[in-house]
């Protein structure tokens, strides 16, 4: 809760992997001491570092000089700092990859069984270990599909939202991808082909259109680089495909319910997300110089009833709407003086239907951790015999 005041999005806490992710890398930064203190040394005696370092710091202070709740606005910080840190270590180091991809992984197929289980129940369970509250298909509230006056559940598995599972769903077959590009060890074995079913009927059924297009997106960046992909890989790419084939067919008029917005679900949630833009206008007008502060925008929706007090569903214009005009200067300025680059890949299409049709992404720890993922995957491993050996 912030501001003495509930609501979905203004609850301040901390998660146990933030909390594990934290001690990995203050022991992390112990270790390779000599390695950081070398890069303070070089940032202090390079003036363009210096003053790019000293516009990242302003930035940081004027978030919190003008955030509309300094908590959350610290919060969200905190989760981009550990996943920022976590980046750069698994960039250095090789052979901590597969240890994290591994975890990731695992905890994606318990959230895909977890799905399976709430499908044929029509219901979720309360678990504050999970972060899960009760969804039962009959109540107001909970994510579902109407078709012929039936009420049928989308998946949760082990989020708030069928879209971020969704979302989850779908790194998590492309970390799978990932696996079989670099690791000459794993081939392609049973075991993986039915998880990537498994993953990949979980995707289908949390009927998240956004996660729909991304996989539709990603599956034609496959085939336009089929020529560089292993056998294993193309195996794969055709088992998702037949998957979702064989789902369509049986499932045909809820895909249909899903993806034309004719019923009055579907119609409530588009003049909902088109109202959230009105919403955007309206805090632009009062926060477009310095924003809401990162992580607040919610903060600034006052005279909005508590269950719509979301953000945008468009993260281009949450993220402006959060650290306004000067913090985005501030922030292409740093990156200039930095000389950060970003190569293109014909991959990065996949991020547009996650990034211009939901808020998690940027909005969620949960959302942020698969912005992450979906940037690892992207990694330019080259020869991993040696990581290999080392696993073995």
């Amino acid at each position: 809760m912030a501001q003495n005041v509930s609501w979905d999005f203004g609850v301040v806490s901390i998660f146990v992997s933030q909390a594990l992710l934290a001690a990995y890398l203050c022991f992390e930064l112990w270790r390779n001491r000599k390695a950081v203190a070398s890069f303070v040394y070089e940032i202090k005696n390079s003036l363009r570092k210096k003053i790019a370092a000293s516009l990242v710091g302003l930035f940081v202070v004027e978030q919190l000089l003008f955030s509309l709740d300094r908590l959350l606005t610290v919060q969200w910080m905190f989760g981009a700092l550990l996943l920022v840190g976590l980046g750069i270590i698994l960039h250095h180091k090789k052979d901590a990859r597969i240890p994290f991809v591994g975890a990731f992984l695992i905890s994606i197929v318990l959230q895909a069984l977890l799905a399976t289980m709430q499908l044929f129940v029509s219901g979720t369970f309360a678990s504050t270990m999970l972060g899960m509250s009760v969804h039962k298909v009959a109540e107001s509230g909970t994510a579902v599909l109407e078709y012929a006056g039936q009420r049928y559940m989308r998946a949760y598995g082990g989020q708030s939202h069928p879209n971020i599972f969704g979302g989850i769903t779908l790194v998590g077959l492309m970390l799978f991808n990932w696996l079989l590009k670099y690791k000459k060890t794993l081939g392609i074995r049973k075991n993986i082909i039915y998880f990537v079913v498994l993953i990949s009927a979980a995707l289908f059924f949390s009927f998240s259109r956004a996660a729909w297009l991304a996989l539709f997106l990603w599956i034609a960046t496959l085939i336009q680089s089929r020529k560089t992909l292993r056998e294993s890989q193309i195996t794969m790419m055709r088992w998702i495909v037949g998957v979702f084939a064989v789902l369509l067919v049986i499932f045909f008029p809820l895909v249909v319910t899903r993806t034309t917005g004719e019923s009055k679900l579907e119609q409530r949630s588009i003049s909902e997300r088109t109202a959230d833009v009105g919403q955007w206008g309206r805090v632009m007008t009062k926060h477009g110089l310095f924003g809401t502060g990162l992580g607040s925008y919610t903060a600034a929706l006052t005279n909005v009833a508590g269950d719509r007090r979301v953000p945008v569903h468009v993260v281009p214009l949450l993220a402006f709407a959060e650290i306004g005009l000067s913090g985005a200067l501030l922030l292409l300025f740093s990156a200039v003086l930095f000389r950060l680059r970003l190569k293109w890949k014909v991959e990065y299409v996949i991020f547009a239907p996650l990034v211009l049709f939901d808020h998690y992404i940027f909005s969620l720890w949960a959302g942020q951790i698969l912005f992450a993922a979906l940037l690892f995957q992207m990694f330019e491993v080259g020869n991993n015999d040696e990581a290999d050996n080392n696993q073995k």
